[in-house]
């Protein structure tokens, strides 16, 4: 059985609490950001509600890799500050607990969420995009299959194959189709239009193709810049079809793997995408550790005040800066050299600080008026 100390028993949930109050708050506040175009991609392509909502979630993933380090930093900053301020740490001390139990704790969490990190960006980011780009294609492709099969009350355009299909809207309740207005360009700047009032759509057959039926067919044969003008000849036909497949009006979604889709590799060839995996992740204990920096530093005066976000802003670099030259080293030091030296540089300064002034941490402040 495994037991937990005090330290842990008490910053734990806290710290838990305040990590998953903040990532929701910053998850909705960005797919709410989202809903607007995608709601606006939803509508012209006549999607259902559910389908935005199954959109808005494959946006969670890569919000969360984003959110993640700076939810740490905030979640172990309070709920450090208020177990000192409210004297628990200190009567741990009293007790006999040393103070690097909770640089203990904070290394522990954030290495945990280091390893989330990896699974989120590493993992669910990859497939999250893959998955939304294939089901938006697949939403324009019904649609537009849609526009075809379904009658509706309104006008509609469709090419297929350099065939421009025009359906007009019902002109009395009892029509459940109007007319059907199809134009065909020819050789030789020829064309034919042809018109029927009464059309309907078939299918798919085994082929996965569709049918065009069309009744009591009038068509008419003319041509573009005749010299001299060619009168336009017009024919009837009882009924005629013509066959098309949902590939001849949208393109079939890439089943291929993306640039931004694949998945974490340590190959190689994917050694600069692993390297900014891994320098994200580093963010998060590297987060703790500025926690803790924030905590000791704040004292009891003004500073206290500008600590945290002086350290969010120090987060925010090294993720562009730090992220961007561990890329690039990725190309020219070897994996190992890189994690090492990446290792030092994202906790090391942090962690030394931390345990210089570390003893301070169990003892409250009083703040100054």
């Amino acid at each position: 059985m495994i037991r937990f100390g005090p330290v842990f028993r008490i910053l734990a949930i806290p710290t838990l609490a305040r990590l998953a109050l903040l990532l929701a708050l910053v998850v909705a506040v960005f797919m709410a950001e989202s809903f607007t175009s995608l709601l606006e991609e939803a509508l012209r392509n006549d999607a259902e509600s559910s389908d935005v909502l199954w959109l808005l979630t494959l946006e969670a993933p890569e919000i969360m890799d984003l959110a993640l380090a700076l939810g740490v930093l905030i979640a172990v900053y309070f709920a450090v500050l208020d177990s000192r301020n409210r004297g628990e740490l200190v009567i741990l001390s009293v007790a006999g607990v040393r103070w690097t139990k909770v640089v203990s704790f904070a290394l522990l969490f954030g290495l945990v969420g280091g390893v989330l990190s990896i699974c989120i960006a590493g993992y669910l980011v990859p497939q999250a995009r893959y998955i939304e780009r294939i089901s938006m294609t697949k939403l324009k492709a019904d649609f537009i299959l849609r526009q075809i099969t379904t009658p509706e009350g309104h006008s509609s355009r469709l090419t297929i194959l350099d065939t421009t299909f025009i359906a007009t809207s019902p002109t009395s309740d009892k029509q459940e189709r109007g007319q059907l207005f199809v134009f065909q360009p020819g050789i030789a700047d020829t064309w034919r239009v042809s018109q029927s009032h009464d059309w309907t759509v078939v299918g798919p057959d085994l082929n996965g193709s569709h049918n065009i039926r069309l009744e009591s067919l009038r068509a008419y044969d003319g041509s573009f810049g005749a010299d001299p003008p060619r009168a336009v000849s017009a024919f009837g036909v009882n009924s005629g079809e013509m066959a098309f497949r949902l590939s001849d009006v949208v393109h079939d979604p890439d089943y291929s793997i993306q640039e931004d889709e694949r998945l974490l590799n340590f190959s190689p060839e994917e050694m600069k995408h692993a390297a900014s995996v891994g320098a994200r992740a580093l963010l998060v204990p590297m987060a703790a550790l500025l926690a803790l920096v924030a905590v000791l530093a704040g004292g009891a005066g003004f500073a206290r005040f500008l600590t945290l976000p002086l350290a969010s802003i120090i987060l925010l670099f090294c993720d562009v800066a730090g992220r961007s030259l561990i890329a690039e080293a990725s190309l020219s030091l070897s994996p190992w050299v890189l994690s090492v030296l990446a290792v030092f540089a994202y906790l090391g300064p942090p962690l030394g600080y931390v345990l210089w002034r570390g003893e301070a941490i169990m003892k409250p402040v009083k703040a100054s008026t």
